[in-house]
């Protein structure tokens, strides 16, 4: 088998690119939103309700991720409890 390397500072960056990812996505979502809700103060019409039904899509596909984002988080906390408590034994 071949010899795998683990630390735990590599999982805190992992880590680090999740709640990233995680803002991201948020922050992305939301001003899409409010852009939608900016036009809407001087354009209301069919194709405006038409373009927030578009906008809601877009908004929730954005924000799928997250929980697969979240789920990860939790999983590189467990590895990075177990590489802290690895790392600290003394052989």
């Amino acid at each position: 088998m071949a010899n795998i390397s683990a630390r735990s500072s590599i999982v805190k960056n992992a880590q680090e690119v999740c709640n990233e990812g995680i803002q991201d996505l948020n922050r992305t979502a939301s001003h899409l939103q409010r852009c939608y809700l900016d036009a809407g103060q001087s354009w209301k019409d069919s194709k405006y309700a038409q373009l927030g039904g578009i906008v809601h899509e877009c908004s929730t596909a954005l924000r799928h991720p997250i929980n697969e984002l979240v789920d990860c988080l939790k999983k590189l906390k467990d590895l990075e409890t177990a590489l802290l408590e690895y790392e600290s034994t003394n052989l």
